[in-house]
């Protein structure tokens, strides 16, 4: 075998519809989601180069996650109406290569376009990876399937901080781009695999439904409504959980031990969540996961130590913040037919995007009270008006194909 025929099929077909498939998605959406949470490891370190404050160390978080997360569904709509399916492995490719490059940011300009550009290029891994799955996903089964390409993101986002610091601490930052090289394995795999190759989009497809409409769509509208309070509490948890903890006496360690714990709690809930909605359905699952996290995240915040119990409800408050998303997305495909793309730029994208602006509300009121009253003001309130929302929400009907 040639080196060329590794990177190239010898056909153009269509991917077949496989779990392998899916699987070497779900791969994708670990390293997508993994080298995009390299910025949260180096903020400590570029505070101190470039001597910036902790608001600007936020203000640059927030130029990647506003631009990674509220893109996502205009990039949907072009997705569902031309084949944008070449973009996927691009996008792993180049958002890996810049955060990679962030350590070498000679000043705080190229710092600022550096993490421009990572928002940007995972912008479009979301809505158009979500348009490969569809053309994969095995019949009968969309919320395994979605469950599976999920959890791998949530894996690659947890696992991250340990790992890249690890690397840091033996290596240094300078030689981050080494990292890169299992990303580009993967992109590799991507052409090899042909999931790069898109269906030639039918020209009623473009008119499947109008975005106009969807805000006549009350349905439509209070999904996404409890979908963005319900990020409220995830968003909380990755920004303020290792502040709260060190406020208690914890140190960073701890802290972030803690976030690992709530983490892989989101993977549990991201992989049972969509599997078992096959069979429950989508409301129920949704419903049972909220009040998961409502109950669990509340005894946390009232009991926030590195207690066995608190640990627990934190995992758990994980399971239940994340357990909703995968049943979310098919729920929302199901109402936007022939628009895969944009549905789940809304539940990966603008919900969570929603979720990181809320925090700053909870900032806000920690400013006045203290840390842990705000996170509890603010995101239990959200949590429990989610629940409602979705207790009134008409089930949705499930159309299998045959």
């Amino acid at each position: 075998m040639s080196a060329l025929s590794f990177f190239v099929r010898d056909s153009i077909a269509i991917p077949q519809r496989s779990w392998p498939h899916v699987t070497l998605l779900g791969t994708c959406h670990f390293m997508s989601d993994f080298y995009t949470n390299i910025l949260p490891v180096m903020l400590p370190i570029l505070a101190l180069r470039f001597d910036i404050s902790y608001a600007q160390c936020a203000a640059l978080f927030m130029v990647f996650s506003v631009t990674m997360n509220f893109i996502q569904p205009f990039i949907g709509i072009v997705s569902d109406r031309r084949n944008l399916n070449y973009l996927m492995p691009l996008s792993i490719a180049t958002a890996t290569i810049f955060a990679c490059l962030i350590s070498l940011a000679p000043n705080i300009i190229t710092l600022v376009l550096i993490v421009f550009l990572v928002g940007l290029c995972s912008s479009l891994f979301h809505p158009v990876s979500a348009s490969v799955l569809s053309l994969v996903t095995p019949k009968h089964k969309p919320g395994l399937a979605t469950s599976i390409f999920i959890v791998g993101g949530n894996l690659g986002f947890a696992i991250a901080p340990f790992l890249i610091a690890k690397y840091i601490e033996v290596f240094s930052d300078k030689y981050l781009i080494v990292i890169s090289i299992p990303a580009l394995i993967t992109v590799a795999l991507v052409y090899r695999r042909g999931l790069h190759i898109g269906v030639k989009k039918d020209k009623k497809d473009e008119k499947a439904f109008s975005v106009k409409s969807l805000f006549k769509n009350k349905e439509f509208i209070l999904l996404n409504l409890a979908m963005g309070l319900r990020s409220w509490g995830y968003c909380a948890i990755v920004v303020f959980l290792t502040l709260l903890l060190s406020k208690q006496g914890y140190d960073s360690v701890n802290g972030a031990g803690a976030l690992m714990v709530a983490l892989l709690g989101c993977v549990a809930g991201g992989l049972i969540g969509g599997s078992v909605s096959d069979k429950f359905g989508s409301k129920a699952v949704i419903v049972f996961t909220l009040i998961v996290a409502l109950v669990c995240f509340g005894y946390f915040l009232f009991n926030p130590y590195m207690t066995f119990l608190s640990l627990t409800a934190l995992f758990l408050s994980g399971f239940g913040l994340y357990g909703s998303t995968a049943p979310a997305i098919v729920w929302l495909q199901s109402m936007l037919k022939n628009a895969a793309s944009f549905a789940t730029s809304l539940m990966l994208g603008l919900s969570f995007g929603f979720g990181y602006v809320a925090t700053l509300i909870t900032g806000f009121v920690a400013d006045y009270v203290d840390l842990q009253s705000a996170l509890i003001y603010t995101t239990l309130p959200a949590l429990f008006a989610a629940t409602l929302i979705m207790m009134f929400i008409k089930r949705p009907v499930v159309h299998h194909e045959h």
